[in-house]
């Protein structure tokens, strides 16, 4: 959270499985408090306007959707989302043409974004930003990426968001030592380090599976950015392919977009658990969805 001021007491974080799930159960709670307690509105903001922050509001759009198809006309409430972003724009590791549409697409469902604000200070009830506060029931953190304090501890070299420092081999400062994923800041394009993407942690796994197990040098690791993808919804997608068929950055959306961004999921899932059982995941999501539907209040 950046030393941000109240953001540990009043923000939520989706850092791992327990974040998730407790958010869950707020989100829940105020969910269904909202529907009764008179005012009949809540707000969230979103720090962030990454992919996290931008996929996060637009499940939070649906979730509310489904829940007010089964209210009472009495008892539905509205749901305001805020996002907040410190840079002059969201997404901002995707190109414009993709941050553009995804804006457009966002606004016309009803999310508030508000670029170029830092936030100061996090408080129970919104956010103070350097362009005004913003009023909120739930805060969710979803901006950036930092390590754990402990890696200062280890005696390796460190940066500035406490990830071990690693040449282009993925070594960090000791020998025998090596590092990947959001914990490394590895080398990337235009000697910037690596963004903490999945496919970067991907590919330096790839590498690191060759250089360890294999015989001879498998030279220095680079990062090859393949383009990103963004869901905005069931059936609705933006992305970027790069190296595509149309030239160096190629723009895909809708249906295309949200099947390829569904087939990349899959592929992750693939790598870390094999195929069969990629396979049976996929099968028992497709039917429990069937079964219980989009909405999880447990």
């Amino acid at each position: 959270m950046f030393d941000t001021p109240g953001a540990a007491e009043h923000a939520c974080l989706l850092e791992d499985v327990a974040d998730a799930e407790a958010f869950n159960r707020r989100l829940a709670a105020l969910f269904l408090s909202s529907a009764y307690d008179g005012r009949h509105l809540l707000r969230i903001a979103i720090v962030g306007a990454g992919a996290t922050g931008v996929e996060l509001a637009t499940e939070l759009l649906e979730g509310h959707a489904v829940l007010s198809a089964a209210l009472d006309p009495t008892e539905r409430f509205t749901l305001e989302v805020t996002v907040a972003e410190a840079a002059p724009r969201i997404l901002g590791g995707l190109p414009q043409t993709v941050a553009d549409k995804a804006a457009q697409a966002l606004q016309a469902r009803g999310v508030r974004l508000v670029v170029g604000a830092r936030v100061t200070r996090v408080r129970a009830d919104g956010l103070e930003t350097s362009v005004g506060d913003i009023a909120a029931d739930l805060i969710v953190w979803a901006a950036g990426v930092k390590a754990a304090e402990i890696n200062n501890g280890f005696g390796l070299a460190t940066g500035r968001l406490n990830q071990f420092v690693v040449d282009d081999r993925l070594r960090a400062s000791a020998p025998g030592i090596y590092a990947m994923g959001d914990c490394a800041e590895a080398p990337g394009p235009g000697g910037r380090p690596a963004p903490a993407r999945a496919q970067v942690a991907s590919q330096e796994a790839a590498y690191l599976a060759r250089a360890l197990t294999r015989a001879g040098d498998p030279g220095p690791y680079r990062y090859r950015d393949r383009g990103s993808l963004i869901s905005l919804g069931p059936g609705h997608g933006l992305g970027s392919l790069m190296g595509g068929l149309a030239g160096p950055d190629f723009l895909i959306e809708g249906l295309i977009a949200r099947w390829a961004y569904m087939a990349l999921h899959l592929q992750h899932h693939r790598v870390v658990v094999g195929s069969p059982r990629t396979a049976l995941l996929a099968l028992s999501r497709l039917l429990h969805r069937r079964v219980s539907g989009r909405l999880k209040l447990h």
